[in-house]
Protein backbone atom coordinates (compact mmCIF):
# COMPACT_ATOMS: atom_id res chain seq x y z
CA UNK A 1 0.00 0.00 0.00
CA UNK A 2 1.36 3.65 -0.69
CA UNK A 3 1.37 6.18 1.60
CA UNK A 4 -1.07 8.20 -0.46
CA UNK A 5 -3.40 5.31 0.02
CA UNK A 6 -2.68 5.53 3.79
CA UNK A 7 -3.56 8.59 4.11
CA UNK A 8 -6.45 8.73 2.38
CA UNK A 9 -7.84 5.64 4.27
CA UNK A 10 -6.99 7.52 7.41
CA UNK A 11 -8.07 10.74 6.50
CA UNK A 12 -11.91 8.69 5.41
CA UNK A 13 -11.84 6.82 8.68
CA UNK A 14 -11.00 10.05 10.83
CA UNK A 15 -13.75 11.81 8.98
CA UNK A 16 -16.22 9.14 9.57
CA UNK A 17 -15.94 9.32 13.41
CA UNK A 18 -17.77 12.35 13.25
CA UNK A 19 -20.24 12.68 9.89
CA UNK A 20 -21.90 9.97 8.78
CA UNK A 21 -20.38 8.21 5.13
CA UNK A 22 -22.51 10.32 3.48
CA UNK A 23 -21.72 13.76 4.71
CA UNK A 24 -17.96 12.20 4.35
CA UNK A 25 -18.85 11.53 0.51
CA UNK A 26 -19.89 15.46 -0.23
CA UNK A 27 -17.13 16.81 1.91
CA UNK A 28 -15.06 14.63 -0.49
CA UNK A 29 -16.96 15.59 -3.57
CA UNK A 30 -16.50 19.41 -2.89
CA UNK A 31 -12.71 18.74 -2.18
CA UNK A 32 -12.21 17.00 -5.34
CA UNK A 33 -13.84 20.03 -7.47
CA UNK A 34 -11.87 22.63 -5.47
CA UNK A 35 -9.32 20.32 -6.39
CA UNK A 36 -9.39 20.56 -10.04
CA UNK A 37 -8.72 24.46 -10.08
CA UNK A 38 -5.75 24.14 -8.44
CA UNK A 39 -4.81 20.95 -9.93
CA UNK A 40 -1.34 22.05 -12.88
CA UNK A 41 -0.87 19.73 -15.34
CA UNK A 42 -0.65 19.36 -18.98
CA UNK A 43 -4.04 18.59 -20.80
CA UNK A 44 -2.48 14.72 -21.67
CA UNK A 45 -1.95 14.57 -17.77
CA UNK A 46 -5.05 15.14 -16.50
CA UNK A 47 -6.61 12.38 -17.58
CA UNK A 48 -3.88 10.15 -15.39
CA UNK A 49 -4.12 12.52 -12.53
CA UNK A 50 -7.98 12.27 -11.96
CA UNK A 51 -7.91 8.90 -12.62
CA UNK A 52 -5.01 7.99 -9.84
CA UNK A 53 -7.34 9.65 -7.40
CA UNK A 54 -10.56 7.79 -8.67
CA UNK A 55 -8.16 4.48 -7.71
CA UNK A 56 -6.82 5.89 -4.57
CA UNK A 57 -10.94 6.28 -3.52
CA UNK A 58 -12.21 3.18 -4.68
CA UNK A 59 -9.25 1.38 -2.90
CA UNK A 60 -10.23 3.00 0.40
CA UNK A 61 -10.03 0.44 3.53
CA UNK A 62 -13.02 0.07 4.17
CA UNK A 63 -14.78 1.15 1.22
CA UNK A 64 -16.29 4.84 1.24
CA UNK A 65 -19.75 4.48 0.02
CA UNK A 66 -21.25 6.03 -1.47
CA UNK A 67 -18.66 7.61 -3.01
CA UNK A 68 -17.16 4.50 -3.55
CA UNK A 69 -20.34 4.08 -6.88
CA UNK A 70 -20.13 7.57 -7.54
CA UNK A 71 -16.10 6.91 -8.74
CA UNK A 72 -17.28 4.01 -10.87
CA UNK A 73 -19.86 6.22 -12.35
CA UNK A 74 -17.78 8.70 -12.98
CA UNK A 75 -14.76 6.69 -14.68
CA UNK A 76 -18.18 6.08 -16.92
CA UNK A 77 -19.33 9.56 -17.30
CA UNK A 78 -16.26 11.47 -17.58
CA UNK A 79 -14.64 9.75 -20.79
CA UNK A 80 -16.34 11.95 -23.35
CA UNK A 81 -15.03 15.28 -21.49
CA UNK A 82 -11.32 14.23 -21.99
CA UNK A 83 -11.72 14.45 -25.88
CA UNK A 84 -12.37 17.93 -26.08
CA UNK A 85 -8.32 18.61 -26.57
CA UNK A 86 -8.45 22.00 -24.06
CA UNK A 87 -7.76 21.97 -20.46
CA UNK A 88 -10.11 24.80 -18.84
CA UNK A 89 -13.02 23.17 -20.77
CA UNK A 90 -12.51 19.51 -19.62
CA UNK A 91 -11.68 20.24 -15.84
CA UNK A 92 -15.40 22.48 -16.08
CA UNK A 93 -16.91 19.66 -17.45
CA UNK A 94 -15.78 17.37 -15.07
CA UNK A 95 -16.72 20.08 -12.42
CA UNK A 96 -19.84 19.99 -13.46
CA UNK A 97 -20.47 15.94 -13.59
CA UNK A 98 -19.52 16.00 -9.90
CA UNK A 99 -21.52 19.15 -8.59
CA UNK A 100 -24.73 16.46 -10.38
CA UNK A 101 -23.39 13.91 -7.78
CA UNK A 102 -23.31 16.39 -5.23
CA UNK A 103 -27.02 17.59 -6.08
CA UNK A 104 -28.40 13.61 -6.37
CA UNK A 105 -26.91 13.05 -2.92
CA UNK A 106 -28.34 15.74 -1.30
CA UNK A 107 -31.61 15.37 -3.53
CA UNK A 108 -31.25 11.64 -1.88
CA UNK A 109 -31.15 12.77 1.94
CA UNK A 110 -34.17 15.11 1.77
CA UNK A 111 -36.28 12.25 -0.15
CA UNK A 112 -35.01 10.26 2.69
CA UNK A 113 -35.40 11.82 5.67
CA UNK A 114 -38.89 12.86 4.11
CA UNK A 115 -39.59 9.34 4.08
CA UNK A 116 -38.13 8.63 7.20
CA UNK A 117 -40.27 11.08 9.38
CA UNK A 118 -43.45 8.56 9.21
CA UNK A 119 -41.06 6.75 11.09
CA UNK A 120 -41.47 8.58 13.96
CA UNK A 121 -44.39 9.24 16.44
CA UNK A 122 -45.00 11.11 19.26
CA UNK A 123 -43.89 9.29 22.46
CA UNK A 124 -41.34 7.25 21.12
CA UNK A 125 -38.63 6.40 22.85
CA UNK A 126 -35.07 5.93 19.92
CA UNK A 127 -32.29 4.08 20.21
CA UNK A 128 -29.71 5.35 18.44
CA UNK A 129 -25.73 5.06 18.41
CA UNK A 130 -23.24 6.62 15.98
CA UNK A 131 -23.43 9.06 13.59
CA UNK A 132 -25.59 8.77 10.51
CA UNK A 133 -27.99 10.35 8.24
CA UNK A 134 -30.84 9.79 10.77
CA UNK A 135 -29.10 11.89 13.36
CA UNK A 136 -27.89 14.42 11.03
CA UNK A 137 -31.06 15.05 9.26
CA UNK A 138 -33.85 12.60 10.40
CA UNK A 139 -34.44 13.02 13.84
CA UNK A 140 -33.07 17.27 14.14
CA UNK A 141 -36.23 17.57 11.60
CA UNK A 142 -38.53 15.46 13.14
CA UNK A 143 -38.09 18.15 15.99
CA UNK A 144 -38.39 20.87 13.60
CA UNK A 145 -41.73 19.81 12.80
CA UNK A 146 -43.23 19.18 16.56
CA UNK A 147 -43.32 15.50 16.80
CA UNK A 148 -42.36 14.45 21.11
CA UNK A 149 -39.64 11.60 21.31
CA UNK A 150 -37.41 11.39 22.69
CA UNK A 151 -33.29 9.17 22.02
CA UNK A 152 -31.58 7.06 23.81
CA UNK A 153 -27.99 7.48 22.17
CA UNK A 154 -25.43 4.11 23.50
CA UNK A 155 -22.28 5.63 23.68
CA UNK A 156 -19.34 4.64 21.60
CA UNK A 157 -16.24 6.37 21.24
CA UNK A 158 -15.71 10.24 22.57
CA UNK A 159 -15.63 11.46 19.16
CA UNK A 160 -18.56 9.75 17.51
CA UNK A 161 -21.25 9.94 20.91
CA UNK A 162 -19.45 13.34 21.81
CA UNK A 163 -20.33 14.70 18.03
CA UNK A 164 -24.27 12.96 18.58
CA UNK A 165 -24.85 14.82 21.26
CA UNK A 166 -24.01 17.88 20.08
CA UNK A 167 -26.43 17.66 17.20
CA UNK A 168 -28.95 16.72 19.63
CA UNK A 169 -28.24 19.30 22.10
CA UNK A 170 -28.37 22.19 19.36
CA UNK A 171 -31.72 20.99 18.22
CA UNK A 172 -33.41 20.47 21.95
CA UNK A 173 -33.99 17.11 21.25
CA UNK A 174 -34.52 15.16 24.73
CA UNK A 175 -32.02 12.41 25.22
CA UNK A 176 -30.21 10.31 27.82
CA UNK A 177 -26.47 8.77 27.52
CA UNK A 178 -26.01 4.98 28.54
CA UNK A 179 -23.01 2.82 28.14
CA UNK A 180 -23.86 -0.02 25.20
CA UNK A 181 -23.93 -2.57 28.04
CA UNK A 182 -27.01 -1.46 29.81
CA UNK A 183 -29.45 -1.36 27.07
CA UNK A 184 -30.76 -4.49 29.13
CA UNK A 185 -32.69 -2.96 31.00
CA UNK A 186 -34.35 -0.60 28.68
CA UNK A 187 -35.83 -2.88 26.76
CA UNK A 188 -39.31 -2.70 28.44
CA UNK A 189 -39.02 1.25 27.17
CA UNK A 190 -37.63 1.61 24.27
CA UNK A 191 -39.86 1.41 20.66
CA UNK A 192 -37.42 1.24 17.87
CA UNK A 193 -33.50 1.14 16.90
CA UNK A 194 -32.35 3.53 14.08
CA UNK A 195 -28.83 2.54 12.51
CA UNK A 196 -27.38 3.39 8.90
CA UNK A 197 -25.20 2.01 7.09
CA UNK A 198 -21.74 2.20 5.41
CA UNK A 199 -22.84 -0.11 2.99
CA UNK A 200 -25.29 -2.98 2.01
CA UNK A 201 -23.42 -5.69 0.23
CA UNK A 202 -24.60 -8.11 -2.73
CA UNK A 203 -24.79 -11.23 -0.20
CA UNK A 204 -26.87 -9.14 1.65
CA UNK A 205 -24.55 -7.80 5.04
CA UNK A 206 -24.51 -4.62 6.13
CA UNK A 207 -20.85 -2.62 6.83
CA UNK A 208 -21.66 -0.92 9.85
CA UNK A 209 -20.00 0.99 12.64
CA UNK A 210 -18.03 -0.98 15.31
CA UNK A 211 -21.15 -2.10 17.91
CA UNK A 212 -23.99 -2.67 15.38
CA UNK A 213 -24.21 -5.99 15.07
CA UNK A 214 -24.39 -6.72 19.47
CA UNK A 215 -26.81 -3.84 19.62
CA UNK A 216 -29.49 -4.81 16.36
CA UNK A 217 -29.13 -8.43 17.89
CA UNK A 218 -29.53 -7.66 20.88
CA UNK A 219 -33.02 -5.75 19.65
CA UNK A 220 -34.05 -8.69 17.47
CA UNK A 221 -34.08 -10.59 20.57
CA UNK A 222 -35.86 -8.54 22.58
CA UNK A 223 -38.83 -7.85 19.62
CA UNK A 224 -37.54 -4.83 19.49
CA UNK A 225 -38.12 -3.17 16.18
CA UNK A 226 -35.06 -2.10 13.58
CA UNK A 227 -35.06 0.55 11.03
CA UNK A 228 -32.54 0.80 8.36
CA UNK A 229 -32.21 4.14 6.22
CA UNK A 230 -30.23 3.41 2.84
CA UNK A 231 -29.45 5.27 -0.17
CA UNK A 232 -29.66 3.55 -3.16
CA UNK A 233 -26.17 4.65 -3.79
CA UNK A 234 -24.71 2.56 -0.80
CA UNK A 235 -26.01 -0.81 -2.76
CA UNK A 236 -22.40 -2.42 -3.25
CA UNK A 237 -21.56 -4.45 -6.45
CA UNK A 238 -19.46 -6.40 -4.00
CA UNK A 239 -19.60 -9.60 -1.28
CA UNK A 240 -18.99 -8.49 2.80
CA UNK A 241 -15.30 -9.81 2.09
CA UNK A 242 -14.42 -7.61 -0.16
CA UNK A 243 -15.31 -4.38 1.34
CA UNK A 244 -11.60 -3.94 2.71
CA UNK A 245 -12.54 -3.59 6.19
CA UNK A 246 -9.19 -2.46 8.00
CA UNK A 247 -7.90 -4.98 10.70
CA UNK A 248 -5.76 -2.92 13.16
CA UNK A 249 -3.17 -4.55 15.54
CA UNK A 250 -1.64 -2.22 18.76
CA UNK A 251 0.64 -2.84 21.27
CA UNK A 252 -1.19 -2.32 24.37
CA UNK A 253 0.87 -2.29 28.51
CA UNK A 254 -0.96 -2.67 31.56
CA UNK A 255 0.01 -4.27 35.02
CA UNK A 256 3.50 -4.55 33.58
CA UNK A 257 2.27 -7.07 30.88
CA UNK A 258 2.63 -6.35 27.53
CA UNK A 259 0.01 -7.57 24.63
CA UNK A 260 -1.69 -6.97 21.33
CA UNK A 261 -5.19 -5.95 21.27
CA UNK A 262 -6.91 -6.41 17.52
CA UNK A 263 -9.91 -4.45 16.27
CA UNK A 264 -11.58 -3.84 13.40
CA UNK A 265 -13.01 -0.70 11.68
CA UNK A 266 -16.28 -1.99 11.30
CA UNK A 267 -18.83 -4.82 12.23
CA UNK A 268 -21.13 -7.05 9.76
CA UNK A 269 -25.04 -6.94 10.18
CA UNK A 270 -27.32 -9.78 8.70
CA UNK A 271 -29.71 -7.32 6.68
CA UNK A 272 -32.45 -10.38 8.15
CA UNK A 273 -32.04 -8.52 11.33
CA UNK A 274 -33.41 -5.68 10.29
CA UNK A 275 -37.49 -5.17 10.29
CA UNK A 276 -37.82 -1.83 7.96
CA UNK A 277 -35.76 -0.62 5.04
CA UNK A 278 -36.20 2.82 4.52
CA UNK A 279 -34.92 3.88 1.06
CA UNK A 280 -35.35 7.60 -0.67
CA UNK A 281 -38.31 6.09 -2.23
CA UNK A 282 -39.88 4.78 0.62
CA UNK A 283 -40.12 1.31 2.51
CA UNK A 284 -38.53 -1.01 0.70
CA UNK A 285 -38.87 -5.31 0.83
CA UNK A 286 -35.33 -7.08 1.33
CA UNK A 287 -36.43 -8.68 -1.92
CA UNK A 288 -36.26 -5.71 -4.02
CA UNK A 289 -33.81 -3.84 -2.24
CA UNK A 290 -31.23 -4.88 -4.92
CA UNK A 291 -33.18 -3.72 -7.45
CA UNK A 292 -32.10 -0.19 -7.07
CA UNK A 293 -28.54 -0.88 -7.33
CA UNK A 294 -26.50 1.39 -9.31
CA UNK A 295 -26.00 -0.36 -12.87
Amino acid sequence: MTDTQKCMDKLFIDLVKVYSSSKTSIIALQAIIDSLDHLECSYDELEHQVGILSDHIKNTQPRMFPLDNLMILFDKESESHFQSGDIVSTKNGLKNLLKSYLERLNDDLVKLTSHGLKCIEDGDLIIIHSIEENVELLIPEAKKQGKIFKVLILKQDFDTTGHVIKILDKCEIDFQVIPEYDLVHYFGQVDKLFIGTQALTIDNKLICDPGTSNIVSECHLNKIPVYLFLKSLKLSHYQASEQNIKKYETKERHGGIEYKEIFYSNDIVELKLVDHIIMENGEISMKKIHDFALH
